[in-house]
């Protein structure tokens, strides 16, 4: 909370929800007490509605918002959570930032790149990524009609989605086929993985790019999805940013310092004429970055 807050005043203030915007701005502020923030997790626990009774397998979760909004300061929201003993709990921290109108400076290269780099170093997740729901939406799986033909199956995300930012760590089953990223895509060598940035524009990366990202993590694209002229932006409606959903020991960039354990080279391949991979489906800790 203290690193998001040094970066820039829209991400501070963090604190929970209320039954009302009265009932909200009123709340306590999230601090870097360790109590506290034990505390904030344990009242975050799944319980029954029956009887209140704490659902151990479902672990914690907490939810937090900046204290903006329209009228005041652009809002954010973050939320972190921690699986418990269930196998199908994941860990995971996401960061949903403003649109790019209403907080242009969160989405400055070095900015983002700030925001990205601490929850990095801080969560130390499997893999993380800087999308946004356009985005992701067309990463999706096409619809397809049901058995009958009265209806349709929506199309499902297999997999880790791809942004501006991608990153996978050493120990994540996916990996990078660096012969597949886009031409003109940076790779950041880190200390535990690997991070692909697309362009200069952190907001609207190109959607050819971003699919392409897909193809070379091992993923089947939908052909309708692939052409040039359907490149995105942010979505102006979200994880973040989520930032982040990233996961390494480096520390963020600070000025006139360096991480030796950290390489960038420039990738510059043509797009395959076909796309062999097959589909994956895989579940770990992660960390998001939205931009709504």
């Amino acid at each position: 909370m203290t690193t998001l807050a040094a970066l820039d005043p829209v991400l501070s203030g963090w604190r929970d929800g209320g039954r009302s915007k009265g009932d909200a701005l009123a709340q306590p502020l999230v601090t870097n007490d360790h109590t506290d923030l034990v505390q904030r997790l344990l009242a975050g626990r799944n319980r029954r509605p029956d009887n209140n009774e704490v659902i151990e397998p479902y672990g914690y979760a907490a939810h937090w918002w900046n204290g903006g909004s329209d009228d005041n300061r652009p809002p954010a929201k973050l939320s972190i959570r921690i699986a418990g003993t269930s196998a199908i709990g994941l860990n995971n921290v996401t960061v949903d930032l403003p649109d790019q109108e209403s907080a242009p400076c969160l989405y400055r290269l070095e900015t983002a790149h700030h925001i990205l780099q601490a929850l990095l170093d801080i969560f130390d997740p499997d893999w993380g990524v800087w999308t946004n729901s356009d985005l992701r939406n067309k990463q999706k799986e096409p619809d397809r009609p049901t058995k009958d033909g009265r209806g349709y199956v929506l199309g499902k995300l297999i997999g880790h989605p791809a942004g501006w930012a991608n990153f996978l760590s050493d120990s994540d089953s996916v990996k990078f086929d660096m012969a597949l990223l886009p031409a003109g895509a940076t790779v950041e060598h880190l200390g535990t993985g690997t991070l692909v940035l697309l362009g200069q524009d952190p907001a609207n990366p190109p959607l050819r790019d971003v699919l392409q990202v897909r193809r070379a993590m091992g993923y089947e694209v939908a052909i309708q999805h692939t052409e040039p002229s359907q490149d995105v932006g942010a979505s102006s409606a979200s994880p973040a940013a989520p930032p982040v959903a990233p996961g390494t020991s480096v520390k963020p960039t600070d000025g006139g310092q360096s991480d030796p354990r950290r390489g960038t080279e420039m990738r510059g391949v043509p797009y395959p004429a076909s796309n062999p991979d097959t589909n994956r489906s895989d579940a770990q800790r992660g960390n998001t970055a939205h931009d709504r």
